[in-house]
């Protein structure tokens, strides 16, 4: 039974990530083509490089790591591509994407600079990281046949 509920948590992660990996609609064929893959990052000490193992079973308090590929198909540059990467509520983003110039939002309408800030009492604080719902990398242009990648890691929630 565990195992099911891992593999349906899983499918429900990756099917919500699927769902709004770009902002960019286009009429008849979308030129952009996203290819998703979920790794768990296996535990290596520090002066190790990190290993990367593709997974379909994730459990409480892994990490993962989410890899998107985007190409364009098509035989024109795309131009001015907003990239969005959900964060289900059931993992948590633990600051780390790729590339750096990276945007977030807490509600998946307004998009800011990471780290996120807001004034509580008078005072610039920092948004914690498990508030954050939606990544988005701004891209200028993505030549024909061009292709970009983004990654961001995330922690499963222990409940």
């Amino acid at each position: 039974m565990k195992q099911k509920a891992n593999k349906s948590l899983f499918n429900c992660v990756a099917i919500s990530m699927i769902c709004g990996l770009t902002s960019t609609t286009f009429a008849n064929e979308n030129p952009l083509k996203a290819q998703m893959t979920v790794y768990q990052i296996v535990d290596q000490p520090k002066h190790l490089k990190k290993e990367l193992k593709q997974t379909d079973q994730v459990k409480p308090e892994s990490l993962l790591e989410y890899q998107v590929s985007y190409l364009n198909t098509s035989a024109n540059s795309l131009k001015s591509l907003k990239l969005n990467l959900p964060i289900p509520s059931h993992v948590n983003y633990t600051g780390t994407s790729v590339p750096k110039n990276t945007y977030a939002s807490i509600d998946g309408q307004n998009f800011a600079k990471a780290p996120l800030t807001r004034v509580v009492n008078g005072k610039k604080v920092l948004v914690p990281f498990n508030e954050y719902r939606v990544l988005q990398w701004q891209v200028d242009e993505l030549k024909p046949k061009q292709t970009i990648s983004v990654a961001a890691q995330v922690r499963v929630n222990a409940n």
